[in-house]
């Protein structure tokens, strides 16, 4: 019995030792695994928390490391993203082919659309419009969530409106034109795009929807302004225009000044519009024919003659309806000045201009009265006196202008001339001017020895 029962006790112990050896075993792999696992979640929380602190290389480094030393293909699909993401942060050179392939190398994975999502915000951000629009473009809309894909929409559509592609910008912007975030932006830049296409009805319906709170609001008074303005509404540029002319920049408050000055010119409010006309600092730097005109007008309407004919002299090489008004202008100035020679040579100049009849008239009618009274060293005074009554044979100065040419034949002593306009006008008030023209013509012929001819105008007389 008692050989048996050690028989049987040893039989037993060796079971037990057995089974005590498996489970050590076991529990000795298990915690060999754990201790790898730990090791490798170690390091990848490592990395994670240099990433969150936005050091990127390092960040980058143990990522690529822990690639090396693991095969799971989702800790590497990981890795791959944040290296790819660190080489976006860093700007590498090398960034677009590490995001490539990650996407070739794990499609599967679960970062592959938010790798495209983030990389496209970060570069939006960043001002790369032309990159981000390439990974936007590689989203997948599908299982975006709403906020998501309305910044989608909004980032697309502004990545169009910088590359000038008006017709994508609008598709886009329409499509987030009610979000509670974007839609404010997006009435904006579509009212933008209205205005520059002179489609002022759709841009003030846009504008008229932004909220007051938006930070482009000074930019779209600045557009409604100018919108009023060119819509001949100028006292609603003009207070549109003031609102927004502190707040902006320089070349904005050229532009404003100009809105402003130019609106009360056309309300011929001259004196209120000086100081904002002063104010304007041209086109690159540079006036305008029309600019030099109405401000050379808004002082010759103050009776401020000098400075006036400062800024029409500006206008020296002009041959349009601008030029042919500031050169009237500039003569009207002179003669108020006395400065008849002046003045001459500016009529002149407009009444041989033709795009305003009324003006080229006139500014004859002045020259040929100038050049009776002053003299033309480039034409004989009657011939010019004669071409105004040919070219305006119903001019209200007709009888004016033909007493003034009989005047220059008998100061010429062309007394045939003036004869044979006066039988044409036999007025009582040309009688005694008729008798003393006779008289002279029949004097020069008997001094020439013409008697019989002489005799018929002593008669006459």
């Amino acid at each position: 019995m008692i050989i048996k029962f050690n028989t049987i006790v040893t039989m037993q112990n060796s079971k037990n030792r057995f089974l005590f050896i498996c489970l050590f075993g076991f529990l000795l792999g298990f915690t060999q695994k754990s201790a790898v696992y730990n090791y490798k979640n170690l390091h990848f929380d490592n990395a994670i928390a240099l990433y969150n602190e936005k050091q990127y290389l390092a960040a980058q480094i143990l990522f690529e490391k822990m690639m090396q030393q693991t095969n799971d293909q989702d800790v590497n699909a990981d890795c791959a993203y944040y290296i790819a993401y660190c080489a976006v942060k860093l700007d590498q050179t090398n960034a677009d082919e590490l995001l490539t392939n990650f996407a070739i190398n794990y499609p599967a994975s679960t970062k592959q659309n938010r790798a495209f999502i983030d990389v496209a915000a970060y570069y939006f951000e960043h001002e790369n419009y032309a990159k981000a629009l390439s990974y936007l473009d590689k989203i997948d809309q599908s299982e975006m969530a709403m906020i998501e894909l309305e910044q989608l929409n909004f980032q697309k559509a502004y990545c169009f409106f910088v590359k000038n592609d008006k017709k994508q910008a609008s598709i886009n912007f329409n499509k987030v034109i009610n979000s509670l975030k974007y839609g404010s932006q997006a009435k904006y830049y579509l009212g933008f795009i209205a205005y520059e296409n002179d489609d002022y009805k759709e841009a003030n319906k846009q504008f008229d929807q932004v909220d007051e709170q938006n930070k482009y609001l000074d930019k779209m008074l600045y557009f409604q302004a100018d919108m009023n303005f060119k819509l001949a509404n100028f006292q609603k540029a003009i207070d549109l225009a003031t609102k927004v002319l502190l707040k902006s920049n320089v070349i904005e408050q050229s532009e404003l000044n100009k809105i402003i000055g130019e609106s009360y010119f056309n309300l011929k409010e001259y004196k209120t519009a000086l100081p904002f006309l002063l104010n304007y600092r041209g086109k690159n730097g540079k006036w305008t024919n029309t600019d030099y005109y109405q401000l050379g007008y808004t002082y010759y309407k103050q009776n401020d003659f000098l400075n006036a004919i400062a800024q029409f002299n500006k206008i020296c090489d002009g041959k349009d309806f601008v030029a042919q008004n500031a050169f009237y202008h500039l003569g009207e100035s002179y003669l108020k000045l006395n400065k008849k020679q002046e003045a001459l040579n500016a009529f002149k100049n407009a009444s041989e201009l033709k795009f305003d009849e009324k003006i080229k008239e006139d500014a004859l009618l002045n020259y040929a009265k100038l050049s009776y009274d002053v003299g033309n060293a480039y034409q004989s005074v009657p011939e010019i006196l004669t071409d105004f009554l040919q070219k305006y044979p119903k001019s209200e100065s007709k009888k004016s202008i033909e007493m003034l040419l009989i005047n220059s034949y008998v100061t010429s002593k062309n007394y045939q001339e003036a004869l044979y306009l006066l039988e044409k006008n036999k007025s009582s008030q040309n009688k005694i001017l008729y008798q003393k023209v006779n008289y002279l013509h029949g004097l020069v012929l008997f001094t020439d020895g013409k008697y019989s001819a002489a005799n018929t105008f002593f008669q006459a007389a």
